[in-house]
C-alpha cells in the first residue's frame, strides 16, 4: 500500500504541475495558454485515469485485508476525516502499529504545540516542530478546514476559541491535534467515533 501511495503522490504532483503551468499561462497570454492546454489535454486525461486506477487498487488492497479495513472504517467514522487522511495515516503508522500515542503522532505530523526551552527557562511563545511529515501536515490542514464546517463538535470548539480571542491559525492547529487524538482513540478502542456535542 505504501508503494501505491507513493505512486498516487507522484501522479498528483505531475497533474498539479501541468495544470498550474497551463493556468498561469492562460492568465498572461490567453492564446498561448489555450494552445498549451490543448496540447496537454491527453496528458492530463492520462494522468487522471492513472490516478483513478491507483486509488481503486488502494481501495481493493484495504478491502482484502480485514484488520486494515476495520482500522480504515474506524478512522473514517470521524466526521470530516476522509479516505486520503485515513490511508496516509495507515501507511505512515504501518497500520497504527507504530506511533500509537496521540501526542507522538501529533508531533510527527507537526501539530503538537511545545514550549521553547533551555534548561528551566522558557523562551517566547509555544510552537510546533519543524521536523514533521510535511505530507501529513498538509493533508491534516485541509481536513481540519473541512472539519470546522461539518464536524459539529470541532465546529463549536473552533468558534468558541476564536470568540475568546485566540488566533484562527492557532485554533486550527489545535483542531488538527484533536483530530489525531480522536483517531488514535477510536483505533485503540475498536469502536466507531460518536460525536459528543456536550463535550466541547
Amino acid at each position: 500500500m505504501k508503494d501505491l501511495q507513493i505512486s498516487r503522490n507522484r501522479l498528483l504532483k505531475a497533474l498539479k504541475s501541468i495544470k498550474t503551468t497551463v493556468n498561469e499561462l492562460l492568465s498572461v497570454d490567453t492564446a498561448s495558454g489555450k494552445t498549451i492546454q490543448q496540447l496537454n489535454r491527453d496528458a492530463i486525461r492520462g494522468l487522471e485515469k492513472s490516478l483513478e486506477q491507483v486509488e481503486e487498487k488502494i481501495s481493493e488492497f484495504i478491502e482484502q485485508d480485514e484488520a486494515l479495513k476495520k482500522k480504515y472504517d474506524l478512522v473514517t467514522s470521524i466526521k470530516g476525516v476522509g479516505k486520503v487522511l485515513a490511508i496516509t495515516l495507515l501507511v505512515y503508522t504501518q497500520g497504527f502499529t507504530k506511533m500509537e500515542d496521540g501526542r507522538k503522532l501529533a508531533c510527527y505530523c507537526g501539530v503538537a504545540p511545545f514550549e521553547y526551552r533551555s534548561g528551566t527557562s522558557v523562551f517566547g511563545k509555544t510552537g510546533v516542530s519543524k521536523f514533521a511529515n510535511k505530507e501529513l501536515k498538509r493533508i491534516l490542514h485541509l481536513v481540519s478546514m473541512n472539519s470546522i464546517q461539518y464536524n459539529g463538535e470541532l465546529k463549536a470548539y473552533f468558534k468558541r476559541k476564536v470568540a475568546e480571542g485566540k488566533p484562527k491559525m492557532s485554533v486550527l492547529n489545535a483542531v488538527q491535534n484533536k483530530l489525531l487524538h480522536k483517531i488514535v482513540a477510536v483505533v485503540k478502542r475498536g469502536t466507531p467515533y460518536v460525536e459528543k456535542l456536550d463535550k466541547i
